[in-house]
C-alpha cells in the first residue's frame, strides 16, 4: 500500500498496515510499544522488509536449506496461499515464518495451516521461474510465448510458468453459436420419445411419496413403532468446532511439534 505506515503485532512478528484496528494475521490488538508507551511506527513497507530480510539471515542453517522457504532469488516476490483463499491478503515471500516446532514454513497468517513455499504458498505475480536456477522473472517486452524464455540470470530457456499460444486462436467464443445450439435442444424442436423408452413413471413418484408420508405419519404416531423412532433433525448438523468466524486454533498458541509429524524423509525414501 503506498504511503501507507505499519505497526507490527507481538504475537506473530507480522507487520500490518495502520489502517487494520488489529493484526491483519493473527486478529491480535497487540502491537509492538515504542519507548513512550505508544505503538511504535514504521514508515513503509521498505523498512518492514528490511528488518524481515535482516531476522531472516539470522535463522538457523536448517531453515535456510529449506527448499520450501523463501524464494532466496526474488524474497520481495508477492504471493497468495491457497489455505487462505481468494480473500487472504497478498504478502511478500520473505513475511513467511520459520516454525521451529514444525521445521517448515508458514503462510504469514496464523489459523490457515498454509505451508510451504510452491506447496500452499503461491506466486500473485505472472513471472516465470526458471527451471534450472529457480530464478523468478518477467519475459522481455511482457510477451509471454515460449520463444522468448531466457533466464537473466544463467540464460536458460526452460521455464514454468504461464505462457501465451504461438498460434492464433481461430475457435473464437461466438455466443451466436450458443443460441442456435439452445433453438435446436429447445422441448418444441425435440422428438417426442416413446413411452417404453421413458425411464421413469410420473405416478411411480407419487406411491413413492405417499409411502414416505405413510412411514412419516407411523413414525409420529408410535404405529409400526420398532423402536427406531429418531428422525434427524436440522438442528442436528455439527457445527464448525471453532465458530463460523474462526478457522484453525491459532499455531503459535496451538504449537504443532515436529515429533507430531510423520518420520524425516531422505532421498532413499522419495520414490521419484
Amino acid at each position: 500500500m503506498s504511503g501507507a505506515s505499519y505497526l507490527r503485532c507481538k504475537h506473530c512478528k507480522g507487520f500490518y498496515e495502520t489502517s487494520f484496528a488489529r493484526c491483519k494475521w493473527c486478529n491480535y490488538d497487540d502491537p509492538v510499544q515504542a519507548r513512550d508507551g505508544e505503538p511504535r511506527l514504521y514508515p513503509d513497507r521498505e523498512t518492514c522488509r528490511a528488518i524481515q530480510i535482516a531476522e531472516y539471515e539470522q535463522l538457523p542453517p536448517e531453515a535456510h536449506a529449506d527448499c520450501m522457504g523463501p524464494p532466496k532469488n526474488d524474497p520481495t516476490l508477492l504471493c497468495n496461499c491457497l489455505h487462505c483463499g481468494p480473500e487472504g491478503h497478498v504478502f511478500e515471500a520473505i513475511e513467511m515464518r520459520w516454525m521451529t516446532t514444525e521445521r517448515m514454513w508458514a503462510c504469514p497468517c496464523t489459523t490457515c495451516g498454509g505451508r510451504g513455499f510452491s506447496f500452499d504458498i503461491h506466486s500473485a505475480e505472472n513471472k516465470w521461474q526458471c527451471d534450472n536456477c529457480g530464478h523468478f522473472y518477467v519475459p522481455a517486452n511482457n510477451d509471454y510465448r515460449s520463444e522468448n524464455a531466457n533466464c537473466p540470470k544463467c540464460g536458460s530457456n526452460q521455464a514454468s510458468g504461464w505462457f501465451d499460444s504461438d498460434e492464433d486462436d481461430d475457435d473464437e467464443y461466438d455466443p451466436a453459436e450458443d443460441e442456435d445450439l439452445a433453438d435446436s435442444l429447445s422441448t418444441a424442436n425435440r422428438p417426442a420419445l416413446p413411452e417404453d423408452e421413458i425411464p421413469w413413471d410420473d405416478d411411480d413418484e407419487e406411491e413413492e411419496d405417499d409411502d414416505e408420508a405413510q412411514a412419516g405419519a407411523a413414525l409420529s404416531t408410535g404405529e409400526y413403532d420398532l423402536g427406531i423412532t429418531w428422525q434427524e433433525s436440522d438442528d442436528d448438523d455439527e457445527d464448525d468446532p471453532f465458530g463460523s468466524e474462526d478457522r484453525m486454533p491459532d499455531d503459535i498458541d496451538h504449537p504443532r511439534i515436529h515429533g507430531e509429524r510423520d518420520i524425516d524423509l531422505n532421498d532413499d525414501d522419495i520414490p521419484f
